[in-house]
């Protein structure tokens, strides 16, 4: 791939689409198509970004190489279809369904890089959190605790919530996050969620379909039980996570910028300052983590490296979101596939 020279579409111009062209231009990419279906955010990413925008049906198998879909989370499925049949390389943004998973699944043509979204994966204390655990800090991990939560009006103060897709039932927030937050978890313990019980529903007057929290116990096929909380009505931001091992204990609370480990043998917490990145103006999430995802992206387009996550994970953290949701109607201990 010559730098600069290869031909992107973006479908999907909102807050996660306009990211992607700033990602795309950090890794030295300028050759971007954007389509959206509202006019005006057409309008603005081409005076913003300076990028090249047209209506998707004027959009030639030509005219991109690689595709970026940064639509809501259930909307995917025909842009994956249209990337498969023009052989052309896609990203996809974290999914709410999984149409055009079919798909994916049939194709098996290796020069197409097909690569669903695992940002997290890419944060920083993340990384550094499991490493902390192979190197067997706190011992064997038995137990955690887990609570991803932020007002949803907070998410995207420039915009009514109430319009925005993750306020709806099918697509809302809390739907999207917990397979999203499953994907670095089930990294970090080494292991996938083999049952799961809990309850989704909804406990404040914010004006919308969507459920505002999930309350979930899982056991991991090795052995780990947890607890995971995700909710959009903290009036406070959180991404806290306890870890119990046989020889420690690990704290993160993501907005301290800290990890703490304590160890059982001296009794004493060793606190390990976590670097700030930079967020975009309005933003909470940092940058880096987006920047090197899409420049993994890139890499496995040169065929230089493999994705991090493919559509089988994907599928495996949806599918433990639909046994949460049949746990939650049924009020048993669901199996996950």
């Amino acid at each position: 791939m010559e730098k600069n020279k290869l031909k992107f579409l973006i479908i999907g111009l909102g807050s996660m689409g306009k990211r992607r062209i700033r990602n795309l231009f950090h890794n030295g990419q300028k050759l971007i198509i954007g389509y959206d279906i509202q006019a005006k955010r057409m309008k603005e990413a081409k005076e913003k970004y300076g990028i090249k925008t047209a209506d998707i049906k004027e959009v030639a198998k030509s005219d991109y190489e690689a595709m970026i879909i940064s639509t809501p989370p259930d909307q995917h499925g025909d842009y994956v279809r249209m990337a498969l049949r023009d052989k052309k390389h896609f990203f996809v943004e974290h999914p709410t369904s999984t149409d055009g998973y079919k798909e994916i699944f049939l194709n098996k043509n290796p020069r197409i890089a097909k690569a669903p979204s695992c940002t997290l994966l890419y944060y920083l204390p993340i990384r550094m959190m499991k490493k902390i655990l192979d190197q067997g800090k706190i011992g064997k991990v038995l137990a955690f605790q887990y609570h991803m939560g932020q007002y949803l009006p907070d998410w995207h103060p420039w915009e009514d919530y109430r319009r925005v897709y993750y306020s709806k039932k099918e697509t809302g927030a809390c739907r999207e996050m917990l397979p999203f937050e499953l994907i670095w978890l089930n990294r970090l313990l080494g292991s996938k969620v083999k049952k799961i019980s809990g309850a989704t529903g909804k406990l404040s007057d914010l004006k919308m379909e969507a459920d505002d929290l999930i309350n979930a116990n899982v056991q991991y096929a090795n052995g780990i039980r947890g607890n995971i909380i995700i909710d959009v009505i903290a009036r406070k931001p959180y991404r806290t996570l306890r870890l119990l091992g046989s020889d420690g204990v690990l704290d993160w609370e993501r907005f301290d910028f800290k990890i703490k480990v304590y160890n059982a043998k001296n009794k004493k917490t060793k606190i390990i300052d976590v670097p700030r990145g930079h967020p975009e103006t309005g933003y909470v999430n940092e940058e880096e983590m987006y920047n090197e995802e899409i420049g993994d992206f890139l890499r496995a387009i040169d065929g230089k490296k493999e994705f991090p996550h493919n559509f089988k994970d994907s599928q495996q953290v949806l599918n433990t979101l639909y046994a949460l949701e049949k746990s939650s109607i049924s009020g048993r201990e669901i199996s996950v596939k």
